[in-house]
């Protein structure tokens, strides 16, 4: 249930039915706007007593049922879009990001070499992988550790904010302390126990969304960790397994535009992991832009040929200036068409 506030309301009074949204089984989440002061009751609302009660209140315009599954990531619990900040870069809400970089970290010398040239294409988030979920035991798992303190270089060499994934619960204590996001890969995103785990390090998380999820399974993914008090998620389309063998998986570009609908929280698409073929990157890329992506993933690698994961589907650092210019058509549209709509 979400209970809506008129104009104006005394603190005490939001106060006083929060304190009896509690007493009443829920937990209450407050949230503040320009005109109007909303409070999104958690809870199940078919074994808990009802909260329709709140219409009688003098200060209560009115009471809402959210039907939807995910409550909190839904756009019956806040109209407008969720602006965050990942380092000190906005994302959503008309704050476009594009965050690259390698698949994962190999050596200093590699990360070196790709924030050189990602910075100098107008980038500030980079995005590696120290550890790497791989299919088969014998493929390259990240160098770890190793990689988490060359991300740390790398950051501070480059003044770039840094996302990376957490495989694992025992990494998410060393991985925090370096990364300024963290990244839940498509095998994680209904592994419940590591959300919980990842919405208690309090950084903004990027969820993938699974390679046979539905959207509704990928948002209630975020409910669980906007639930265990981490607001700040990113969606993030990357593509799902179809019969289709022309990529690598097939872009959903309608994920993009209903997540985009049914939720509140920033939208990303990964058009490499989608395609797993650098040419066709770009024009995913200007795909998920033109749906409403709030942002893209890149893979970005100086050397690709010799990568030690996803070689095919990563642009070489030295040739993305030019994927850069690209979309920056597209970006400039869509920026264009969400003015408009906000009356800027």
């Amino acid at each position: 249930m979400i209970i809506v506030f008129k104009p104006n309301t005394p603190e005490a009074n939001i106060q006083e039915i929060s304190g009896m949204i509690i007493k009443l089984g829920y937990e209450p989440r407050v949230i503040r706007g320009v005109e109007h002061t909303v409070i999104g009751a958690v809870g199940d609302e078919k074994m808990l007593r009802s909260l329709e009660v709140f219409k009688t209140f003098p200060c209560v315009a009115d009471v809402l049922p959210i039907q939807k599954r995910y409550k909190l990531a839904s756009r019956e619990y806040k109209k407008k879009d969720s602006v965050l900040k990942i380092g000190n870069e906005k994302v959503g809400g008309g704050h476009f990001q594009v965050v690259a970089g390698p698949c994962a970290v190999e050596s200093i010398e590699q990360m070196r070499q790709a924030a050189k040239d990602i910075v100098s294409a107008g980038v500030r988030i980079m995005r590696a992988g120290a550890y790497k979920p791989r299919t088969s035991p014998y493929d390259f798992q990240g160098l770890g550790e190793e990689g988490l303190d060359i991300l740390r270089q790398i950051k501070d060499e480059f003044k770039v904010a840094v996302i990376t994934e957490v495989v694992g619960v025992t990494h998410i204590e060393k991985i925090a302390q370096v990364a300024d996001c963290l990244q839940i890969g498509a095998r994680n995103c209904q592994n419940y126990h590591l959300l919980e785990a990842v919405a208690a390090a309090g950084l903004p998380v990027l969820l993938k969304r699974g390679m046979s999820s539905t959207i509704e399974e990928w948002l209630s993914s975020a409910e669980y960790l906007m639930v265990h008090s981490c607001p700040r998620v990113i969606l993030c389309e990357r593509g799902i397994r179809t019969f289709e063998t022309a990529t690598r998986n097939t872009l959903d570009v309608s994920a993009v535009a209903v997540a985009k609908k049914e939720s509140h929280l920033p939208v990303f698409a990964d058009p490499s992991h989608a395609a797993g073929r650098v040419d066709m990157v770009l024009p995913l890329a200007r795909a998920a832009i033109a749906a409403g992506a709030d942002g893209i993933l890149v893979e970005v690698h100086p050397d690709p040929v010799n990568a030690m994961s996803d070689a095919a589907q990563q642009i070489t650092s030295s040739a993305f200036s030019e994927f850069m210019d690209g979309i920056k058509p597209i970006i400039a549209a869509m920026k264009d068409v969400h003015d408009k709509k906000s009356g800027k």
